[in-house]
């Protein structure tokens, strides 16, 4: 392979493991878990508001007029109702979280591996570059094209090193550091 071959595979390889890597990143049972601790936090509201009502209630007449002790077992009449169904559904989420975590350790390991692949041929890649074009691609992670004879900085490029840009050579130019080929396009 060329030097500029070898570049464009080593862009290519870049993008891809930038993707993987965000994929990597992104928890597939995040929506589980949020909805799971939604349910959680009504679950604790509701049951704190149900044992703080039996407690006024059982502390009666002592503590309350008529009407708040009224308005307190109604509050209790219509919670309780709710509770059963909350549970259940706290029940399913945590049932179909548990049965997401092996689908989203399979994506996590074929994630990895292909990381692992990737990363294994970057660096096959990287050790065919001459050092000088590894250093200035891995200091700008850009490769740019001639155009017209010119560097991007406007310098035109010596006879010599188009010849050797032609052959698929690679070119770190002096003036701005700039790396690059003949021709971006493979």
């Amino acid at each position: 392979m060329t030097q500029q071959q070898l570049l464009l595979r080593l862009i290519e390889l870049d993008a891809q493991i930038a993707r993987l890597e965000e994929q990597h990143q992104r928890n597939g049972l995040s929506a589980f878990e949020d909805r799971l601790a939604r349910l959680r936090q009504e679950w604790d509201v509701k049951l704190a508001a149900r044992t703080q009502l039996e407690a006024d209630i059982e502390a009666g007449e002592a503590h309350f007029d008529q009407d708040t002790l009224l308005n307190k077992m109604l509050e209790l009449d219509e919670l309780q109702p709710q509770l059963p169904g909350l549970q259940a559904s706290l029940v399913e989420v945590e049932q179909e979280l548990e049965e997401a975590r092996p689908e989203e350790a399979e994506r996590l390991a074929l994630l990895a591996s292909r990381l692992e692949a990737f990363n294994r041929e970057r660096a096959e890649v990287v050790g065919q570059l001459p050092s000088e074009i590894n250093l200035a691609y891995t200091k700008n992670r850009r490769v740019d094209e001639v155009k017209q004879s010119r560097c991007r900085c406007r310098l035109e490029v010596p006879d010599h090193y188009l010849r050797q840009l032609r052959a698929g050579h690679a070119w770190v130019c002096n003036a701005c550091g700039s790396l690059l080929v003949q021709n971006l396009n493979p």
